[in-house]
């Protein structure tokens, strides 16, 4: 079948956006900012206007950008994006409405009376020609939130026009702007400045602290990012210094920055050799429990926070408060699942009376379900895991065991709130026939696995059996 020259034309250009679109890459975190080549192809100015945008936008408790000004009257060098090269997504469809805007054209008018002079007039060296842009998408009807920010350029090259450079445009993620918002220096130049080189692990030394404030006067925490990201080019940020991982052990070394925190007021050998100990473990009502022992007195007179985290990857605290004794156990408001992770985090004090969290001392390992359990004289086995803090249970049964329907025609698995119930004592409606619990994704190559939920709240004790007739139990499995 011939096809038109047309109809190719499109192919290809619609291939070659599906790829500029896809070779956007994205910046998670300062450290990803450092790879981005500034000066030879980026200009230095990126990082002022994006610094002045972090600091402009509102993020909230979940993660929500919220646009803090008009971008259709044009602040800030602002206007609608038409994204009619195709270099970004093509917009959503459905009854919200979304659109692309850019800002930062330093020749506007609008711009050039409300942005603050750091952008408009940064010293010779961090000018950019105005050829840098940001480019953000928002939900129109929803409270003008921001959902995509990208950093981008024009063309160095006149003959391209006003077009933007897919090669040096970068997506921004929350988590990167909450990081820069951290330089915003509003608690006082100098405590600052220090502050941040101990959360960023800078290697700034003090000459250079006093020089950057000299230099930088309130701007003094931009400069120090400046500093990291322009000068310190080649040493990655690493937050969680000093801190040997193990199985919910955490054997703490002193590091540089524990030494000088207090100014030499906590003895260095005070922190020799700690034995944290963190767990996530069940609380109450299928909600997550955290225990934690063996914190020093010199590491609760710095202030701790313990921290719970989806997994060991989780950039997000789910929840988070700080302890006062060297053990204990915290009951959380999240329902408990698997891979739940507890850290304890140094903190500090933001805006007089506002505590932050700072750098990672250690943490635990991950939360995990009990192992699973044979049912006996056949092959196939019962585990009972949680859900969103319910109980519920997993059936692996061997590949090669095909009439496992017929032979438990008449198996059931029961819930049981603890193991002194009789076998006849399981919870209301807190049971499924075997043969109709649902197939799962395989946990193994030799099984294949099913799953029920029992809707009953996970709690020390809980019992899952196996029963395949007159109340004869082949496994039970037991929550700790």
């Amino acid at each position: 079948m011939k096809m038109s020259g047309r109809f190719v034309l499109r192919c290809a250009v619609l291939l070659l956006c599906l790829a500029s679109v896809s070779a956007i890459k994205k910046l998670h975190s300062i450290n990803d900012l450092k790879k981005v080549d500034f000066d030879r192809a980026v200009p230095k100015h990126t990082l002022i206007l994006l610094y002045w945008f972090a600091n402009e936008i509102d993020i909230d408790n979940n993660d929500v950008i919220h646009l803090t000004f008009d971008p259709n009257r044009e602040q800030f060098g602002s206007h609608h994006y038409g994204n009619y090269e195709r270099m970004l997504n093509p917009l959503p469809q459905g009854n919200i409405r979304y659109r692309y805007y850019t800002v930062g054209n330093l020749n506007h008018r609008l711009a050039n009376s409300e942005l603050p002079e750091y952008v408009l007039n940064p010293e010779r060296r961090y000018r950019g020609g105005n050829r840098d842009r940001i480019i953000f998408r928002v939900r129109e009807q929803a409270s003008e939130i921001i959902d995509e920010v990208y950093i981008t350029q024009h063309y160095e090259n006149s003959n391209e026009g006003t077009r933007y450079d897919p090669a040096h445009t970068y997506q921004i993620t929350t988590n990167l702007l909450r990081q820069i918002r951290e330089f915003s220096g509003e608690e006082g130049t100098s405590n600052s400045v220090r502050n941040l080189k101990e959360d960023f692990g800078s290697n700034i030394d003090n000459t250079q602290i006093r020089s950057l404030i000299s230099k930088w006067a309130d701007l003094a925490c931009l400069g120090l990012l400046l500093f990291i990201i322009l000068e310190e080019k080649y040493f990655p940020i690493n937050i969680n210094r000093g801190a040997k991982r193990m199985s919910g052990h955490c054997v703490v070394n002193i590091s540089s920055s524990d030494q000088n925190h207090h100014d030499g007021q906590v003895p260095r050998e005070l922190f020799d050799e700690e034995n944290i100990q963190l767990e996530v473990t069940t609380g109450t009502n299928g909600k997550a429990r955290i225990h934690w022992q063996g914190v020093s007195e010199a590491r609760l007179q710095q202030r701790v926070m313990l921290l719970l985290f989806k997994d060991n990857e989780g950039q997000t605290a789910l929840y988070s408060k700080q302890i006062g004794s060297d053990s204990g156990n915290m009951d959380t408001s999240v329902l408990l699942n698997t891979g739940l992770q507890a850290r304890l985090h140094k903190t500090r004090t933001k805006y007089c009376c506002w505590t932050v969290v700072a750098e990672e001392i250690c943490r635990g390992s991950e939360f995990r379900n009990p192992e699973k359990v044979q049912l006996q004289d056949y092959d196939a086995s019962l585990q009972l895991f949680v859900k969103d803090g319910k109980a519920c249970a997993r059936l692996f049964v061997g590949k090669a065991f095909r009439d496992w329907r017929s032979v438990f025609v008449k198996s059931w698995v029961g819930f049981y709130t603890d193991a002194n119930k009789a076998t006849d004592e399981y919870g209301w409606w807190k049971w499924q026939w075997a043969t109709k619990f649902q197939k799962s994704t395989p946990l193994d190559p030799y099984h294949n696995v099913y799953e029920y939920h029992s809707g009953m709240a996970i709690s020390p004790g809980v019992q899952a059996r196996f029963i395949i007739s007159n109340y004869s139990v082949v496994a039970q499995t037991s929550w700790r």
